[in-house]
């Protein structure tokens, strides 16, 4: 049995699927970008090592920051793991907010069918290097592709929009083959409960080291660009550190961005008919997750 928990960031996704994997003995998958690199801990709310020894966690602390990590390869590691944890008879939690993620692995995704070319994504850097607005650009061809993906994160810009010149629409190509079943539950609470919850969450990472972690980056030469340390955070902790801007605007800076980034999650899992979603303002997230477990058993 397989139980995907989806949503925004800080809506409670990790804290709940803990609860579920510990009352009925499952493991989790996670389903996060960024928890996949090492050194990442504080910045991406990753669970806690006591947490991981309460329930087996899969696909976190995979490759170090400097690595690429792609959702291809994020499909064949986490389809092994859920092999795995099928093997031993065992619920699987799949948690996460990345939504390219957990369709990759639950709708069997073949991202090996979009097309690449070499020149075309080489020509795409430059402009991007000399500051062309790539991400208005790749709206304009596929606005399903652009939700997909943060303007700033310029790696996956480039990479979805060479494939939607040569496709016409990246959206198209992705077909679905080899489908796992799963039971989709979403969390959905009000705008300004999410709000509140992003700025103390940003807040709590000051007073748990987020800049110790940065300057521990910085100092392994951890480039800002790279594509791991586009997690919301690490580029104004590190402009703090450099002096740049005071803490409180990097405090600022990344509940802005993060509130942007869940915006973006929902404009994707809501596409998701599948989803039930469910309240956790409102209404026992636990409860409402069980009873659709024993719904689907």
């Amino acid at each position: 049995m397989v139980l995907a928990i989806v949503g925004p960031t800080a809506s409670g996704k990790s804290a709940l699927a803990l609860e579920i994997a510990a009352a009925h003995g499952g493991e989790i998958v996670s389903a996060d970008s960024r928890q996949v690199y090492r050194g990442l801990d504080v910045g991406t709310a990753k669970p806690s090592r006591a947490e991981r020894e309460r329930v087996p966690h899969h696909l976190i602390d995979v490759v170090e920051p400097g690595e690429r990590y792609d959702a291809a390869r994020y499909q064949r590691d986490a389809r092994a793991a859920l092999g795995g944890i099928a093997g031993r008879g065992r619920l699987a939690v799949v948690v996460g907010g990345t939504g390219l993620y957990v369709r990759a692995l639950l709708d069997g995704l073949d991202l090996d069918a979009v097309p690449t070319d070499p020149d075309l994504r080489a020509r795409l850097e430059r402009e991007a290097a000399a500051g062309a607005d790539l991400h208005a650009r790749l709206r304009s061809i596929d606005p399903e592709a652009a939700a997909r993906v943060d303007a700033r994160n310029v790696r996956r810009v480039v990479r979805y929009l060479e494939a939607s010149l040569i496709t016409g629409g990246v959206s198209a190509r992705w077909r679905r083959a080899d489908a796992i079943p799963a039971l989709r539950i979403g969390l959905v609470p009000p705008r300004e409960w999410l709000r509140e919850r992003i700025a103390l969450r940003t807040r709590e990472m000051v007073t748990r080291g987020v800049l110790d972690e940065a300057r521990a980056l910085v100092e392994r030469g951890i480039d800002a660009r790279l594509p791991s340390m586009s997690a919301h955070g690490y580029v104004h902790w590190m402009a703090h550190l450099r002096g740049e801007i005071d803490l409180e605007r990097a405090v600022a800076l990344t509940v802005r961005d993060t509130k942007a980034y869940s915006r973006r999650q929902m404009t994707w899992f809501r596409r998701d008919e599948a989803v039930r979603w469910c309240d956790p303002a409102t209404v026992n997230a636990f409860s409402f997750a069980t009873q659709a477990l024993a719904g689907a058993a």
